[in-house]
């Protein structure tokens, strides 16, 4: 018991220790148990120093009071709180100084009873950056106003000065609007952390609580199954770290194709295998190879887009439902296929499918980050390599993904 509890704390460690944005967790009386590096950094706290601490700490001083009254209010109806929500909100830091911040709540029960969970944005540069905007715009306006004033003398100036801030217009524009998608993915993703982190997190700390019980009472049978939902739960954890790093290094450009001449049909059939021991009950995936064995290609890549799809076709079917994954190769290109079963993909949902954070309105019941096809789309793009879909609601889904036998590196 206490190697799985151990393992189960590193995994949890690990996501404190790689994302860039502050959490916290406060029990139901807003005494703070647990906080991340980014979190200490943040409000300009030494390691430890914020845990046994009020979360009115970290507010100013003159709405402390306020706080207290909001926090007991939202512990007698917790609800789950998304990034923003035209709240403005400001946190004090241990200097005393205080900052724009975004939270996003929410909450989870324990055994030992409810905890808050605040994901914190520190927006102070965003901040600034609206302030310039707004000066640049106020700017423009008093220039425009001063340049129509001299239209009758300087018609030709006017007119080649109006064109330079159409095209100022537009950079701010184009500014704005990639501003406003960082800041709805950023949403996207908190919202989505917070709800996958939440339920394996939740089963980890009830499971680890009740292990001792059922070892004290004699019930190995209950021991065991708790133990199996927390070993289920660190491996849910270690798939969204991983796709965490993956389009992490993907974004820095770590990652680099090393082709060679691989066994592809090996390649394959053990991924097949390995993913057959965490098929659900009666699944059977079925491995069918036609032509050569070997192919180049980059091994490790192949192998990554395999398990992906593969592992997307188990876990969007049912129990019992067949899954075929089939691997043509000849002189001049390798095809994979993999065919599923499962709940399929709406018309609505195609073409957003290979957005990162996207899932489908059917999905959202079954855990998953949103990055595993963004992924596959941007290994595939290293590759010279085309995929394509099929797909119909709770009829299954195709994926064909073709790689050109010679591609030049990008």
């Amino acid at each position: 018991m206490s190697e799985l509890t151990h393992k189960a704390e590193n995994s949890f460690e690990s996501v404190f220790n790689h994302v860039n944005e502050g959490i916290l967790i406060s029990n139901s009386n807003g005494e703070i148990i647990l906080a991340n590096p980014k979190c200490f950094q943040m409000f300009g706290y030494a390691t430890g120093d914020l845990e046994g601490r009020m979360v009115e700490d970290l507010v100013p001083h003159e709405i402390r009071d306020k706080h207290t009254d909001y926090r007991a209010g939202y512990m007698e109806k917790p609800m789950k709180r998304p990034m923003g929500k035209n709240y403005i909100l400001k946190g004090q830091r241990k200097d005393g100084s205080k900052f724009p911040v975004e939270i996003s709540l929410s909450y989870y029960h324990t055994t030992e009873g409810l905890y808050v969970i605040a994901f914190i944005i520190d927006i102070s540069i965003r901040f600034e950056q609206q302030e310039r905007i707004q000066k640049m715009n106020h700017e423009l306006r008093v220039l425009n106003e001063t340049l129509e004033k001299k239209v009758s003398e300087r018609t030709l100036v006017i007119k080649e000065a109006l064109h330079e801030l159409e095209y100022s217009r537009d950079e701010l524009s184009q500014a704005l609007e990639k501003e406003k998608q960082l800041n709805e993915m950023k949403s996207r993703f908190i919202s989505m952390a917070s709800h996958e982190f939440r339920t394996p997190l939740s089963t980890i700390l009830s499971s680890a609580s009740l292990i001792a019980r059922y070892i004290d009472a004699h019930e190995p049978e209950k021991s065991e199954k708790h133990i199996a939902r927390i070993k289920a739960a660190v491996n849910g954890l270690t798939e969204i770290l991983n796709d965490f790093l993956s389009i992490g290094r993907l974004e820095e450009g770590k990652v680099r194709a090393n082709p060679q001449i691989v066994d592809v049909v090996e390649s394959i059939d053990s991924i097949v295998a390995e993913l057959q021991s965490i098929a659900k009950t009666d699944q059977i995936i079925d491995f069918k190879a036609i032509g050569r064995r070997q192919f180049f290609i980059d091994r490790n890549i192949l192998r990554n887009i395999a398990i992906n799809l593969i592992a997307n076709a188990i876990k969007f079917s049912d129990q019992g439902k067949r899954i075929e994954v089939v691997l043509e190769v000849n002189e001049e290109q390798l095809t994979l296929v993999v065919r599923d079963n499962g709940i399929g993909i709406s018309d609505e949902d195609k073409e957003h499918l290979f957005e990162r954070f996207y899932r489908g309105r059917n999905a959202s019941n079954i855990q998953g980050t949103g990055l595993g096809l963004n992924i596959v789309l941007r290994y595939m793009d290293m590759l010279n390599g085309n995929i394509e879909f099929e797909s119909e609601l709770n009829k299954g889904t195709t994926f064909k993904l073709v790689f050109p036998a010679k591609y030049e590196e990008s």
